[in-house]
């Protein structure tokens, strides 16, 4: 019978998937090692073919001094499989993990087949995807019924809904989980910063980082936003700017009604507009008036995704949503193994609009971080 288990290597795991290597025979306790792809990993140990190596505790004879090293790790996974036979019967559970996806939209979809692959390849996890859209009214009580009655290890919520149904539902309350695809992740979560995955928020610092490499010229950065929503992101892009020799001036709105006075307002007082998610500033009649507005005052806008590059920003933070689910997926497989988790910053690229560039005389810096790169 095949038992599953892991290697380490100075503490990091070699390996998830049943050994495929490694047959126990519980009639003898006797082990067999097929050579076939063990020296591909366990380089410069000699095997036989099929060698038997013995009884459990056993040293074979004739075997080089770095054989008896592996025998003895080989022995420690056979009595970590005899516990876990002991503990869960013959056959070891693998672990089981509830995807829940908010909406059926592409980022969601990409982020999930992300994910998926990745545990497909480092795990032998079972995988169950939930579209909470497919589990409205009534038929939501049968949603957390199936939750509930398979026993997950694991939820993996991806957008806001479905981080609300495994924090405000008490039957899902105890089961481990990670967000991820979601903006603000305490204000959605409910849990400061205790809740760990993957957001969608890159860190002023490095924004900051990314827009002093891209708009070496700009050193003034009018910030829209309102208060309500940005005012602690603000903050702290204004106590970061200074390291960037660059410096915060506050465009603060209330309601979209005042985006037009505030910016006529500001044109003059600053080098470049740095658009984030917002609530009130935030949509696309809205982005593209003050892109083409930026645009004929020779100001160049910041934005954060393809849409504001495609609307004449000049740079654009943007990202690849399958990238992000495998970073999620790599973190949920360190959860199954028991490792502790947290807040990980998405992978991102800056996409520079060489067009924009060209028509405000824009310099495209020579030195750039690897993530900075012309758009399409």
């Amino acid at each position: 019978m095949r038992k599953s288990a892991i290697f380490r290597t100075h503490g990091m795991p070699y390996a998830l998937r049943p050994l495929k290597n490694i047959q126990i025979w519980p009639s003898t306790r006797k082990a067999i090692i097929s050579t076939t792809g063990i020296h591909g990993v366990f380089r410069g140990f000699k095997f036989e073919p099929d060698a038997v190596i013995g009884q459990k505790g056993e040293l074979c004879k004739g075997l080089t001094f770095f054989g008896r090293l592996l025998l003895a790790a080989l022995c420690s996974v056979f009595l970590w499989a005899d516990a876990l036979q002991a503990l869960q019967g013959d056959e070891f559970r693998a672990p089981n993990v509830a995807i829940l996806v908010s909406r059926d939209i592409r980022p969601y979809v990409e982020a999930v087949e992300g994910m998926s692959a990745v545990l497909s390849e480092i795990s032998s996890a079972k995988v169950q995807v939930f579209s909470l859209e497919k589990f409205k009214g009534k038929s939501r009580d049968v949603l957390i019924q199936t939750l509930t009655g398979e026993k997950f290890d694991l939820f993996v919520a991806f957008g806001p809904e479905a981080v609300r149904l495994t924090r405000e539902e008490p039957a899902l309350e105890k089961t481990a989980w990670l967000y991820s695809m979601i903006l603000n992740p305490p204000a959605v979560s409910g849990q400061a910063e205790t809740a760990c995955g993957v957001p969608l928020d890159i860190p002023a610092k490095r924004q900051l980082e990314m827009i002093a490499q891209g708009l070496t010229a700009g050193k003034r950065l009018g910030l829209l936003y309102d208060p309500r929503y940005n005012s602690e992101f603000f903050m702290k892009a204004s106590a970061e700017a200074p390291s960037r020799d660059l410096k915060i001036v506050p465009l603060k709105v209330s309601s979209k009604k005042d985006i037009p006075a505030v910016l006529k307002q500001n044109w003059e007082n600053i080098d470049a507009l740095w658009l984030i998610p917002d609530q009130t500033v935030i949509s696309e009649s809205i982005v593209q008036y003050i892109i083409k507005d930026a645009l004929f005052k020779k100001i160049p806008v910041i934005g954060y995704n393809r849409f504001f590059y495609e609307s004449g920003a000049a740079l654009a933070f943007i990202f690849d949503y399958e990238e992000v689910g495998r970073q999620t997926g790599r973190m949920a497989a360190g959860v199954l193994m028991g490792k502790a988790c947290e807040k990980e910053t998405p992978l991102f690229h800056v996409w520079m609009n060489l067009r924009v560039f060209d028509k405000l005389g824009i310099t495209v810096p020579e030195k750039k971080s690897p993530s900075m790169e012309a758009g399409p």
